[in-house]
């Protein structure tokens, strides 16, 4: 997702994703049950995890049944790759076609190895980030084998990123009914009522700025690297909205993580930028993320592309000291290993093509894309 945003090559997204109850929750249903839950109605954004109700009385007491299987720190690793579903399955390198269903088989997974067997109700509001089964799903994960003085820390790393995750939903959403007016696809909607209704949610970025400053002791450093992981998320849903939506979108997660200045555009979406407002911030980014727009590169499109590509690649760097002290167990490693290469190889091949013209035969070279 993030490399294929840096090289222009990201196909249009599910209506779907994570906007429509937490990033990637696009999927379908498992062979022969019903269509997964649909997502909640979009004028009511996902609960926090304060809002939840009582649990059933069917959850209460049970046994972690099937997480003496697992270890409980793999089990929070796969409760996070369930919920980052799409930005995970990316990460693994899996194509577009096929990448809702990588996503459901690893919450399908995920149900099955808390829980004993699997159960399409569950499966439904773990996708969902459902307060209720977030908070039973964790309970399950700390009486799992090795928890012990993990404990609380992992209380802690669930929570955080559950919360971040709703947060990227709620973002994704507005985005999502936004490209859609952008589209034609919602007829009778106003595009500038839309846009009005999604600058809050767009800008709201506490729960991600708690995750990526968490300390959660050897933890940590996983936390962080799911911060970027969802910080990339965030890029994806800036892709294709209006540029005064974009600087939204991404602007307090790239004061957190690269201390760049904060943009000069109207709060009041009704408002246009003034021209060349969005490259100027964007770039203002790339040189605070420390892949500054080269000087040789003239034209906006190249300057913008760049510049998106120069943040991406920043945030490889940050993503790669993280990925470095994560332990070599969790598939999380594996999976931040993984989008470090491809970010920076692909970057540098989009620089050298835009910068220095064509390299090699075969070498990857960007295209023009609607950031």
């Amino acid at each position: 997702m993030a490399w294929r945003m840096l090289l222009g090559l990201t196909m249009p997204r599910s209506v779907l994703l994570v906007s429509t109850c937490a990033l990637i929750l696009s999927c379908a249903a498992a062979p022969g049950a019903k269509v997964s839950a649909p997502p909640q109605s979009e004028a009511s954004p996902l609960p926090p995890s304060s809002a939840a109700s009582t649990p059933s009385s069917a959850n209460a007491g049970e046994p972690a049944a099937g997480s003496s299987q697992e270890g409980a720190h793999q089990l929070a690793v796969e409760a996070i790759a369930c919920w980052l579903g799409g930005v995970w399955s990316d990460a693994e390198g899996v194509d577009q076609e096929t990448r809702a269903a990588n996503a459901q088989r690893r919450c399908q997974t995920l149900v099955r190895d808390v829980y004993g067997s699997y159960d399409e109700a569950r499966y439904e509001r773990l996708r969902a980030l459902d307060a209720v089964e977030v908070s039973e799903l964790k309970r399950r994960i700390l009486a799992a084998p090795g928890a012990g003085a993990l404990a609380q820390p992992l209380s802690t790393f669930i929570d955080l990123v559950a919360d971040a995750e709703r947060e990227t939903a709620n973002a994704r959403r507005a985005g999502d009914r936004v490209k859609k007016d952008i589209d034609g696809e919602r007829v009778g909607t106003s595009l500038t009522v839309d846009e009005a209704a999604a600058v809050e949610p767009l800008s709201e970025a506490k729960a991600f700025e708690a995750l990526l400053k968490s300390d959660v002791g050897e933890l940590s450093h996983e936390a962080r690297a799911v911060a970027m992981l969802s910080a990339m998320d965030r890029m994806e849903t800036a892709r294709g909205l209006t540029k005064h939506l974009k600087v939204y979108a991404i602007e307090r997660p790239m004061t957190a993580l690269f201390a760049a200045p904060g943009a000069d555009v109207p709060r009041d979406a009704h408002q246009s930028l003034k021209g060349g407002a969005w490259l100027s911030y964007l770039t203002t980014v790339a040189s605070a993320a420390g892949h500054p727009v080269p000087k040789s590169a003239r034209s906006p499109q190249d300057r913008e592309l760049l510049a998106w590509g120069g943040v991406l690649d920043g945030l490889a760097d940050k993503l790669r000291l993280e990925a470095g002290q994560i332990s070599e167990a969790p598939e999380l490693k594996r999976v931040a290993e993984a989008v470090v290469r491809r970010l920076d190889i692909e970057y540098r091949a989009s620089e050298a093509s835009l910068v220095h013209g064509p390299g090699p035969v075969g070498a990857a070279a960007p295209v023009a894309t609607h950031l």
